[in-house]
């Protein structure tokens, strides 16, 4: 087997060259640069080169033995499947040994140089040579090394930033530690591409070695806001993930008025702890150059964090309005307004076409005024293409997006839920696994991994993510659904039964065929009774779709559950297509008018240009995209 060292100096594996010591995957033109975490996931697999690797083998290599859940590992070889282009059954790279651990199927080929032989004579005349030649790379490379080493990179190559603490701090001032925490990370983002850098919005009250371990990271970055007298000292900490030891700290003052330079003094400082001084001038963030528009951008970003929260949306549009009105230049608050619109169909119920028209107005205005927002345009493209069931250009949208130079978790997201609307679940987990990695806290991404999870049937994983995303806070219809589909499966029909209520109160229902519903799950017996409280419902129009296609399909009314699902024929989009998907709505996929659906809707054409087939009750797409 070949050892570390071996496999620093460089190694291939099927079509891929790996650089350990640059963390790439590279196969041509295409590199691939995965978090350090999976870097040495994947190392330690290497290194037994075919032989398997257990869980404790992988705890042991790459968590210092910590104990740990299996999701930290799970999500580690979905992320090294999804670098690898290794995301369709069969896997061509990295086997799973049920019950057991996971195993390299191709061979490692090591691309340690042979050292030349040369005649002995030769050899003796210049073994000088190389020594003093030794000496002199030696002593140079200790002068540099003291003159350019980083502080801390070489053993903190992840950092997952907490919630800045700001006591005291009024409603209306709450946007100045979000603005301070997105700063510094957009900044270690552009400055540092060498480190990984995740956003955890939640606080939470264990240790900071737990955190570390529990985030996947190696550092943590606190800090504490003081305001007296129009003052504002920003006090941090980064904390060494192994051992909750302080690796430094410092404090950072500054007029409040002034937040361009306090917060990019801030940035730098925090840089500098991490890399060593350095004379290059700091790449930041954008800004907008009127410092009322500045505080302006700040409280919509944040008012757009809180969207979930009734009227945080409606605000955040209000104060990107005010943004640009104040700043015609200013890409990103164009960018952020379009991601405000584009949600309205799915948070408030506006119209979708008129938000979306709104949302591409703005996205374009954006782009003409700042061209370093294009790539990450794609996810507003992305969603509306989506919408409109334009699958292909959706996609290469979503594409454009999550290979901007910046980019955010909603673009994963909303890319997982395109994958999942036709049918490719597998890739839909590995793109909402890539969003939590980038905000491990997210409710949205939380509750986005916990839906996927449901969808492949997938029953701890789902567990796990739905317990973590209703502490977050989730909620929503689609959220709900979800969540009692999963309950169902489990046998606990009464927590489904609360949550089945919920959602159809969210979406403005009538509960009237929950009952019967829920009678039909105890006993098959009931299911005419369920279905005609179903259609009394639906005659109202007071049963949502999502809900009538699967309960339908459930209950042995695959005829009536076609016809509901024959709304998506309309424009728009009328219910979240991935329902179709789970294991429950086989019956219905075997319709033998589904496929005529698909091809109506333009999803096997989509199939048909990706190299996907259609078999049976399920998509299969051996073409990486």
């Amino acid at each position: 087997m070949p050892t570390e060292e071996e496999l620093r100096k460089g190694f291939e594996i099927g079509e891929w060259e790996i650089l350990p010591d640059r963390g790439l995957f590279c196969r041509g033109a295409q590199e691939e640069r995965p978090e350090p975490k999976v870097f040495s996931v994947f190392l330690s697999l290497a290194e037994r080169d075919g032989g398997l690797v257990t869980r404790e083998d992988l705890i042991d290599d790459c968590w210092d033995g910590r104990p740990i859940g299996d999701e930290p590992i799970a999500r580690c070889i979905a992320q090294l499947r999804g670098h690898l282009g290794d995301r369709e059954r069969p896997y061509q790279y990295i086997e799973t040994l049920t019950r057991r651990g996971y195993r390299l199927i191709q061979p490692v080929r090591l691309k340690v140089p042979a050292e030349p032989v040369l005649p002995p004579a030769v050899a003796k005349s210049q073994s000088w040579r190389i020594w003093l030649a030794g000496v002199a790379l030696a002593v140079l490379a200790i002068v540099v090394w003291n003159v350019t080493r980083p502080l801390i990179i070489d053993d903190i190559r992840s950092v997952a930033v907490l919630p800045f603490d700001f006591p005291g701090a009024s409603e209306a001032d709450e946007h100045i530690a979000f603005g301070l925490k997105a700063e510094v990370m957009q900044t270690l983002r552009n400055n540092i591409p060498e480190i990984f850098v995740k956003d955890v919005r939640k606080n939470y009250d264990d240790e900071f070695t737990d955190i570390a371990a529990d985030f996947g990271v190696q550092g943590l970055l606190t800090a504490s806001i003081q305001r007296e007298a129009g003052v504002l000292k920003i006090s941090y900490r980064l904390v060494d993930g192994q051992n909750g030891s302080i690796r430094s700290s410092g404090t950072v003052t500054g007029i409040t008025e002034e937040k361009f330079a306090l917060q990019e003094e801030f940035a730098r400082a925090v840089r500098d702890d991490l890399m060593g001084k350095q004379p290059q001038q700091l790449v930041s963030s954008s800004r907008p150059a009127n410092p009322d528009a500045y505080d302006s951008y700040l409280r919509g970003l944040y008012a757009f964090d809180h969207r979930g929260s009734p009227g945080h949306l409606e605000d955040a549009i209000e104060l990107l309005n005010e943004t640009v009105a104040l700043d015609s230049n200013f890409g990103p608050a164009y960018l952020m307004l379009a991601k405000a619109y584009v949600l309205l169909p799915d948070l408030r119920g506006e119209p979708l076409v008129e938000s979306h028209e709104l949302a591409l107005d703005a996205v374009r205005q954006g782009i003409a005024v700042d061209e370093s927002i294009r790539e990450a345009a794609g996810a507003v493209f992305g969603l509306v293409y989506h919408k409109q069931k334009r699958w292909a250009e959706s996609e290469a949208a979503y594409l454009r997006a999550i290979n901007a130079a910046i980019v955010d978790a909603d673009a994963y997201i909303w890319y997982s839920r395109m994958l999942a609307s036709v049918g490719r679940l597998d890739e839909a987990l590995v793109q909402a696994l890539a969003g939590l990695e980038l905000e491990p806290s997210s409710l949205a991404s939380n509750s986005r991994v916990a839906m996927v999870y449901t969808w492949l049937n997938d029953a701890e994983n789902a567990d796990k993510f739905f317990d973590r995303s209703s502490r977050l806070g989730a909620s929503g219809a689609p959220y709900f659904v979800s969540y009692a589909l999963f309950l169902i499966r489990e046998g606990r029909l009464e927590e489904a039964r609360e949550l089945t209520n919920s959602a159809v109160i969210l979406a403005d229902g009538t509960p009237a065929w929950i009952g019967p519903a829920f009678d039909a799950f105890r006993d098959s017996a009931n299911n005419s009774m369920a279905l005609a409280a179903m259609d009394a419902a639906s005659a109202d129009g007071r049963l949502t779709p999502r809900i009538e296609v699967a309960l339908r399909t459930v209950f042995g009314d695959v005829d009536g559950a076609m016809m509901v699902a024959r709304l998506l024929e309309q424009p728009g989009e009328a219910f979240e297509m991935d329902i179709l998907f789970v294991p429950e709505l086989i019956p219905l996929r075997e319709h033998p008018e589904f496929l005529e659906l698909m091809t109506t809707i333009g999803v096997k054409n989509y199939w048909d240009d990706t190299g996907c087939i259609w078999a049976g009750a399920a998509v299969h797409c051996p073409k990486t995209l």
